[in-house]
């Protein structure tokens, strides 16, 4: 068994993980990081390109901030955006100097907004390395430790070769970098986002944002030959983003992906025009056997999740901390809602939010730690599946999961009576899931991971039910207008009894005040103890009367 103490533990060695981490060590922090599979190899962005909002300051960044804020449903946060982007300018340049070298695009130019994912990853592998930093590869983390004052302390977790060994390190402070959950939907790199860094915050008592924003979707080839390796042209958020669809009878769909999916699922086969891409792109689609007859590329819709959705963990400030003592959070495991709104950060603003919320998070773990102290005594934080003996197979979990949640007409398309259907299914699963799922050595992972997935799916669709309007990419055919009532966060948490409350925007001085007609108006109606920071007077929290809504005034709002 390994048993570790340090001052930083970082879990996921992704992106904004391996920035944590450096991050820490900046500030003279002893780090660890642990990863699930290898760090600087694995998860999506290891897949292709990625693109980083990196704009110089000027007249275009504050023309983009104000386009992104009124893109995302005006449920962003001007201020923040202009802070990430501050951020990421000045570590772009830091990543250049440690020696990483953009691919030559004449697109990006000057600007450096095009990453070479696997490139990327080995540089900032290196870069952890170099910092000193002790790097655990397959190594999941099952379980977070706290101290008798309920302080996060650390996690435990088992070592995937040689007979799954335990492994314990104990920390003054802990940074989530899991990633975000994509349902083992199939898409590049996402075979180890399945929401496991969710799940062990939720358990320490971590509250959740912006969860119902969890229907992005990509495509890609048709062909299951095309899952194991993907050309970068098929990297998650750039999926023929510039080539030519169409469907069976020829038609094209010009630049409107809702139509794409429409058709989809409406059984229409989809096809990308292989003329349109590059020669060398070409090439491996046909070795992959991607190409029919016809010479076109047979298309499916993948979901993404919260992988390019937008919920996660809700931070508590600036610096990275969650609503948890000792817990900080980065990437795609928290909330992206203060940059991206109601849509998905293709545009790079995934990217630039994984550097900058992993710089954040980095130095306030190491600040925690150090004015912390010595952990002391430490416990674990009880779990689901985490017990002795199986007596349910994951895999009926899983595919309970998938089936309310894969499927176009179940997250793209939602309605009340398709989520209370899911929501009844998935929660009586629940009980069954966090009692009877277990075992151990890979038995054990395989137990946990289903129990992310569930938990995961189950506050995506009880925050889907709560919001009852369509706005960015949560779409309600019972509700397909956007309501200025609306414009709120939506919280939740809750394990047994998954909860939904409502949280306090900042009003933005150059927005005019919402027009709003007949709603119950509540102010500082949040989760006891976990008020956000406060407001101005003029930004009361708005919860909905029960006309044509499916929300009551309560703090906690349980389905």
């Amino acid at each position: 068994m390994i048993d570790i103490e340090t001052d930083v533990l970082v879990l996921g060695g992704g992106p904004a993980g391996t920035w944590a981490a450096v991050s820490a060590a900046s500030g003279g922090a002893r780090v660890v990081l642990v990863d699930k599979a290898r760090c600087g190899s694995s998860g999506p962005s290891a897949f292709g390109s990625t693109t980083v909002w990196n704009i110089p300051p000027g007249a275009a960044r504050n023309e983009a901030v104000r386009r992104s804020h009124a893109h995302g449903g005006h449920l962003g946060d001007p201020d923040a955006m202009h802070r990430v982007l501050d951020e990421t300018h000045r570590r772009i340049e830091q990543l250049v100097g440690w020696g990483y070298r953009f691919p030559d695009d004449a697109r990006a130019g000057p600007q450096r907004v095009r990453l070479d994912g696997a490139g990327y990853l080995r540089r900032m592998r290196r870069t952890v390395i170099e910092a000193g930093v002790r790097v655990l590869d397959h190594h999941p983390a099952l379980q977070l430790l706290r101290d008798g004052a309920g302080v996060v302390s650390g996690a435990a977790g088992v070592r995937q070769h040689n007979g799954f060994p335990s492994w314990t390190v104990r920390a003054g402070a802990v940074v989530v970098a899991t990633g975000g959950c994509a349902f083992l939907s199939g898409g590049a790199g996402t075979d180890v986002a399945t929401g496991d860094g969710l799940l062990l915050a939720a358990e320490a008592g971590a509250r959740l944002s912006g969860m119902e924003f969890s229907s992005a979707y990509g495509l890609a080839p048709a062909t299951h030959a095309m899952t194991p390796a993907m050309h970068p042209s098929f990297a998650p958020g750039l999926a023929l983003h510039s080539v030519m669809l169409y469907d069976e009878s020829g038609a094209v769909f010009r630049g409107d992906r809702h139509a794409v999916f429409a058709a989809i699922a409406d059984g229409r086969r989809v096809f990308a025009s292989v003329a349109d891409m590059p020669e060398a792109v070409r090439h491996w689609l046909t070795r992959q056997g991607a190409v029919d007859r016809a010479g076109r590329v047979p298309l499916r819709a993948v979901l993404e999740g919260t992988v390019r959705g937008t919920g996660g963990l809700a931070l508590a400030g600036p610096d990275g901390a969650t609503t948890v003592a000792g817990l900080f959070g980065a990437g795609d495991a928290v909330s992206r809602e203060p940059i991206m709104g109601a849509v998905s950060g293709f545009g790079g603003q995934s990217g630039a939010w994984a550097i900058a919320s992993g710089v954040w998070a980095g130095a306030g773990a190491a600040r925690f730690a150090r004015a912390r102290g010595p952990a002391g005594a430490v416990r674990p934080v009880p779990g689901a599946g985490l017990a002795s003996r199986a007596r349910i197979d994951p895999r009926a979990i899983v595919g309970l999961v998938q089936e309310h949640t894969l499927p176009l007409r179940r997250s793209y398309w939602r309605s009340a009576g398709s989520l209370r259907d899911s929501i009844a299914e998935l929660d009586a699963m629940w009980p069954g899931a966090a009692f009877d799922l277990g075992g151990s050595g890979a038995d054990r992972l395989r137990a946990r991971q289903a129990a992310a997935l569930l938990a995961v799916a189950r506050w995506t669709k009880h925050s889907a039910l709560a919001r009852t309007e369509s706005r960015g990419m949560h779409r309600r055919t019972d509700h397909p207008d956007a309501g200025a009532e609306w414009r709120v966060r939506l919280t939740s948490g809750g394990l047994d009894s998954v909860w939904v409350g409502t949280e306090r925007l900042r009003r933005v001085t150059s927005e005019p005040p919402a027009a709003v007609c007949g709603p119950v108006v509540v102010r500082g109606q949040v989760p006891v103890g976990l008020e956000p920071a406060p407001t101005t007077p003029e930004a009361p929290v708005i919860i909905p009367d029960r006309q044509g809504s499916d929300l009551t005034p309560p703090d906690r709002l349980a389905m």
